[in-house]
C-alpha cells in the first residue's frame, strides 16, 4: 500500500491551469472568453479608402486640420494622407484615380523587386521584401549540380583535350 508523504514530480506541472490542493477535490474554473479581435489600424485604413469621395475629402480634411493645430501625425496616417490627396487630386483633375497592379500583370518576383526598389516604402518593408526575393535571384552554393556530376563534367572536359583517348584500333577481316 502506498504510504503518504512528498513524492517528487509527481502531480499536474506546475503552471497547468488546473492543479488541486491535496486532499481537496475540486472542479477547474471556466476560462474567460476572449475579447472580439478589433479591427488593426491597417484594416481600418482599408475600410475608409473604399468609401467614397465625400468621406475621402472629409478625412483628408481632418488630417490637415490635426497637422495645422501642430500635431504629430502617425506613420500610417501619413501615408494615408498622402494617398488619399494623390486620389483627391487626381479627381479633381478628372484623371483616373491611381489603381493599384493587379496581381495577373506581375509575377511574384517582379512584384516583391518592385517593392524592394520603391523609396516610398518604409526600410522594415524594403529590407523584407529583398530578403524573401534573394533565394529567387541568387541561388544558393549548392543548388544545382551536386559533387558527382561536377567531377563527371570536368573529367570529361579533362578527356576532351590534348589528353583524350586515343581512337579504338580498326578491326579487319583478314581473308584466305
Amino acid at each position: 500500500m502506498a504510504r503518504g508523504g512528498y513524492r517528487p514530480n509527481s502531480g499536474p506541472k506546475k503552471g497547468a491551469k488546473y492543479r488541486p490542493r491535496a486532499g481537496k477535490k475540486t472542479k477547474p474554473t471556466p476560462r474567460k472568453p476572449k475579447p472580439p479581435i478589433e479591427p488593426t489600424e491597417a484594416d481600418k485604413i482599408r475600410q475608409m479608402l473604399a468609401m467614397g469621395t465625400k468621406v475621402s475629402a472629409r478625412l483628408y480634411q481632418e488630417f490637415l486640420q490635426r497637422v495645422g493645430r501642430g500635431e504629430k501625425l502617425t506613420l500610417a496616417e501619413k501615408k494615408m494622407m498622402e494617398k488619399l490627396g494623390e486620389e483627391l487630386a487626381a479627381e479633381i483633375n478628372g484623371e483616373k484615380a491611381p489603381e493599384a497592379v493587379e496581381a495577373g500583370e506581375m509575377s511574384p518576383l517582379e512584384l516583391m523587386l518592385k517593392g524592394m526598389r520603391d523609396p516610398n516604402e518604409p526600410k522594415e518593408t524594403r529590407y523584407r521584401l529583398a530578403i524573401a526575393a534573394a533565394p529567387f535571384v541568387h541561388p544558393r552554393k549548392g543548388e544545382g549540380q551536386g559533387k558527382k556530376e561536377d567531377k563527371a563534367e570536368r573529367a570529361k572536359q579533362a578527356g576532351a583535350g590534348r589528353f583524350r583517348a586515343s581512337a579504338p584500333p580498326q578491326l579487319k577481316v583478314v581473308g584466305k
